[in-house]
């Protein structure tokens, strides 16, 4: 029941703010639908603050609850084997570029970084953490800076490969979705 009227919600925000100027592209909102509209396999959070929606798979994963801050979520596996960690911050200045915010996520402690790739507004890191797989993306839109970051291990590679892609696609920011 959650998940239909969280979908309402969303499809009455982008009636009543459509995708225009200044908005995610009608492609990038496709695919953000895309995913959210399989309720049976991906719950969508949306985050008010900061304008950005993430898709996560809740046969997977749990949420943990909104931070007290107001920036994020965690989703964490019951098992603890697995957490999708979200957060945002304002970028009026900007103050960070994407480059700036990928120089900074790889100065992150005991981490092996095995991929990256940089493009226009968004950046992608994977590779290893304490013994885990992590993936992580960066994006940057609307004087936002939003993030995930999916750790696992590596047991569940087979499980969670698949699901990065749906969440990735299902990760985006735009000012339908804000209260700012």
């Amino acid at each position: 029941m959650k998940d239909i009227v969280l979908m309402l919600g969303v499809s009455i925000l982008l009636t009543v703010c459509p995708i225009g100027t200044g908005s995610v592209s009608a492609k990038g909102m496709e695919a953000f639908e895309g995913v959210c509209s399989r309720a049976d396999e991906y719950g969508c959070y949306v985050n008010h603050r900061y304008a950005y929606a993430l898709a996560w798979p809740k046969r997977l994963l749990r949420p943990m609850g909104e931070s007290d801050a107001g920036d994020g979520q965690v989703f964490a596996s019951p098992d603890g084997r697995a957490e999708l960690r979200c957060w945002g911050s304002f970028n009026d200045a900007p103050q960070q570029t994407i480059p700036e915010a990928l120089a900074q996520a790889l100065t992150v402690p005991d981490r092996q970084v095995t991929y990256r790739h940089a493009g226009k507004g968004f950046f992608v890191l994977s590779g290893y953490t304490g013994g885990r797989i992590f993936y992580r993306r960066t994006v940057s839109a609307q004087g936002v800076l939003a993030t995930f970051e999916l750790t696992y291990e590596t047991s569940l590679k087979p499980l969670f490969d698949p699901v990065i892609r749906d969440i990735s696609t299902g990760f985006i920011i735009d000012p339908a979705f804000g209260l700012r």
